[in-house]
C-alpha cells in the first residue's frame, strides 16, 4: 500500500490553508483574511467590553469603601464624643459629691 500520495495531497491542502494558497485556489484568501478581521474585531469588542465591566466594578468598590470610611468616621467621631461627655458627667458628679462633703462638715 501506497499512503504517499494521500499524504502530499493532504499536505498540500494544510499548505495552501496555513500559507494563503487558498487565494490562488479561487479566492478564498480574501475571504479567509475577512474572517480574521472579523474574529479580531469580535475579540477587541469582547474585551472592550471586559474592561468596562472590570472598570465599572473598580469604581463601585471605591465609592463602597470610601462610604464604609466615612460612616467608621462618623461612628468614632460619636463614640469619642459620647465617651467625653461621659466622662465629664462622671467628673461633675464626683465634684458635686465633695462640695457637698465638704459643706457638710
Amino acid at each position: 500500500m501506497n499512503y504517499s500520495g494521500n499524504r502530499n495531497a493532504i499536505g498540500s491542502l494544510f499548505n495552501n490553508f496555513f500559507s494563503g494558497g487558498a487565494a490562488a485556489a479561487g479566492g478564498g484568501g480574501a475571504l479567509q483574511n475577512a474572517q480574521m478581521a472579523q474574529s479580531a474585531a469580535s475579540d477587541q469588542n469582547q474585551a472592550d467590553t471586559t474592561y468596562a465591566q472590570i472598570n465599572s466594578e473598580v469604581k463601585k468598590s471605591f465609592a463602597q469603601r470610601n462610604q464604609i470610611e466615612e460612616e467608621t468616621r462618623t461612628k468614632v467621631t460619636e463614640m469619642f464624643r459620647e465617651s467625653t461627655l461621659n466622662r465629664t458627667k462622671a467628673v461633675s458628679k464626683i465634684s458635686d459629691s465633695w462640695v457637698q462633703t465638704i459643706q457638710q462638715a
